[in-house]
């Protein structure tokens, strides 16, 4: 009976308010590397993938509300000069990429500008459970083979950051709104722990480039 009534309620949320309320699709490109201390320098961005599922509530035309479950590939590289007995570089190079994906859910809220052409301004926190984690090492030629070692079970677990997002979207058919945007990740939690680099302590940051398509669930 409890699970009826639940369902009720839900049915006529949904059904009073989903004029404000649209699902989507976005998917974009990540460009993230680490703040660090007693680790690794000269680190280089790494580029990704990150998309997935997108929901957001808009009310009084000015505010919204938003919530994604996304696909995010994290990380950065560390080039390795190799030199001769002197200490000059020998221009052979290898590539250590470190690779650290996760589920992301990045929950929201800010101002919206404009209706039918809009920009919008978001500010969040986004909570991440890593689901993969490993080190890649390129090869040379007659020097380096390429080596690969998983991390994913001493990685922390769980990587929570800070976010602000830029944006706009164009509203067409009454339904459907595509848009557009940029945002600027933080992290306040470390990727190490007493059995990963325990003497550094290394958090992610990052840019993210994406475009989505989202439904209104009811007509406005």
């Amino acid at each position: 009976m409890r699970s009826l009534i639940i369902t009720i309620l839900l049915v006529l949320s949904i059904s009073v308010f989903g004029q404000n309320h649209f699902i989507g699709l976005k998917g974009g490109v990540n460009w993230t590397n680490v703040n660090s201390s007693n680790f690794l320098n000269d680190n280089n961005n790494r580029t990704g993938f990150n998309g997935g599922l997108t929901y957001e509530l808009q009310f009084n035309k000015n505010y919204n509300f938003g919530l994604d479950f996304l696909y995010a590939q994290k990380g950065f590289t560390n080039d390795i000069i190799f030199t001769d007995e002197t200490g000059n570089s020998t221009d052979e190079k290898a590539t250590s990429i470190f690779y650290y994906d996760y589920l992301s859910f990045p929950v929201k809220g800010g101002f919206l500008m404009g209706e039918k052409i809009s920009g919008f301004v978001n500010f969040g926190i986004v909570p991440s459970f890593l689901i993969d984690a490993k080190h890649i090492t390129t090869a040379i030629d007659n020097i380096l083979e390429e080596e690969t070692i998983e991390v994913t079970d001493r990685v922390t677990k769980l990587d929570f950051a800070g976010l602000i997002e830029i944006g706009g979207s164009y509203k067409f058919g009454n339904k459907f709104i595509i848009f557009t945007s940029f945002d600027y990740q933080q992290s306040f939690t470390t990727i190490t722990n007493s059995d990963y680099f325990s003497n550094s302590k290394v958090r992610h940051y990052g840019m993210t480039m994406s475009i989505g398509l989202k439904y209104a669930l009811n007509k406005e």
